[in-house]
């Protein structure tokens, strides 16, 4: 089947929801993709920050491998070895109960649930989420009415009630906006899809402060942050706190589908038999191939590579692009980056034109060009992505 017979099913029987690139990708090795035609690529993008040990990763290939070849889904009705040993190692020593899913969405909508199940056990009242402008929590009813981003969720209306927005990185406004019915602050470390916007260390330790004050819940949505991408297992440890709730998805299994509610204090045993679960959450294929990512984040020195790497990544973009009057600003953590450009300078045109250099890259927020390459990416990968975008740059005249 060549690329235009399955443009053709796409635009006849697929619901028209994608922008797609006009490209089909058939395999990859390492950080890099092939096409239908045999066109290489190398992936900066990784899924959306989803392929974290990159394409064809032995060891990831064959826990995939073996555990398809006992048993690849049980339901949770029973136990299973690799959940049973995933379970082990992501609860730790911060966290008391796990509950696995299978997207960030669906993490989040655990967490929201854990909120609403606790003001019911008590009665308090205290249903509402303080959310913040320009987050992103996914696409479901309830996150994306959480999503402090009306162009997402304006169009699915009626929304359902108990969230409440206010400006990122403004702490005199999340206090401004607590009230007798507010159970949680709900943020992200770095907005993703808001640009990849660092929460400032004053504004995440403030607020979990205020939260611990107060009394309420600090949920972080660690979906795109989480599971080494900055080069802390969660992006939560940059700044020396605990929340109460955190969500993990894309990386979390290298790029088989899984995600996960962890909880402690009494958000761990907020919910009980009956209110929540799933059919396909934590089976045992996406569960053994989510081990082999832990483990090489917590059993060998990738978080140190992560970054290093991440580092090299900014070095490498502020040498070669900052000069550019309209590169307004290079940020994020580790292999996290987000490179802002002059509003007259189109980042859409710069994706395709890194797509026709062999580069795969992303964008988000206003304006922003997305980076999130695998773990597995190297330092002459960078060098070549830099120069090919600097190249880019170079010939744009404003």
């Amino acid at each position: 089947m060549d690329l235009e017979q399955i443009k053709e099913i796409e635009k006849d029987k697929y619901m028209k929801l994608f922008r797609r690139s006009s490209v089909c990708f058939e395999r990859g090795e390492g950080s890099t993709l092939y096409d239908t035609n045999g066109h290489a690529y190398t992936d900066f993008f990784g899924g959306i920050a989803v392929n974290s040990l990159g394409y064809n990763h032995p060891d990831l290939v064959k826990a995939i491998s073996d555990q398809a070849s006992k048993v690849m889904h049980v339901s949770n009705l029973y136990y299973n070895i690799p959940q049973a040993q995933l379970t082990d190692k992501l609860a730790g020593d911060t966290f008391e109960r796990v509950f696995f899913c299978n997207s960030g969405a669906e993490a989040n909508e655990c967490a929201i649930k854990i909120v609403r199940k606790l003001a019911h056990a008590r009665g308090n009242g205290k249903t509402t989420i303080i959310t913040a402008h320009q987050s992103f929590h996914g696409r479901t009813l309830a996150t994306v009415t959480a999503t402090g981003q009306e162009k997402y969720s304006a169009p699915f209306a009626p929304l359902p009630g108990g969230f409440k927005y206010v400006p990122f990185n403004d702490l005199k406004a999340l206090k401004e906006a607590m009230t007798p019915d507010v159970g949680a602050i709900m943020l992200e470390c770095i907005q993703g899809e808001g640009g990849l916007m660092p929460a400032t260390y004053d504004y995440l330790v403030g607020a979990y402060a205020y939260a611990k004050q107060k009394g309420v819940l600090l949920i972080l949505d660690e979906v795109q942050t989480g599971s080494g991408r900055t080069g802390k297992f969660y992006a939560f440890e940059h700044y020396g706190i605990k929340p109460d709730v955190v969500t993990l998805a894309k990386g979390l299994g290298g790029g088989v589908p899984i995600a996960c509610c962890l909880a402690r204090g009494e958000a761990a045993n907020a919910l009980g038999p009956g209110d929540h679960g799933t059919t396909f959450g934590g089976n045992p294929l996406a569960c053994a191939a989510a081990n082999v990512v832990v483990d090489k984040l917590l059993n060998t020195d990738l978080l140190e590579k992560i970054t290093e790497l991440g580092d090299y990544l900014s070095d490498s973009l502020a040498e070669k692009i900052s000069r550019h009057k309209f590169v307004l600003d290079i940020r994020g953590k580790g292999l996290l980056k987000g490179v802002q450009f002059d509003e007259r300078i189109p980042v859409a045109s710069i994706v395709g034109k890194m797509m026709s250099l062999g580069v795969i890259v992303g964008t988000c927020g206003r304006n922003t060009l997305r980076l999130a390459p695998p773990y597995v990416i190297t330092r002459a990968e960078i060098d070549d992505m830099t120069d090919k975008l600097e190249t880019i740059l170079a010939n744009i005249n404003i």
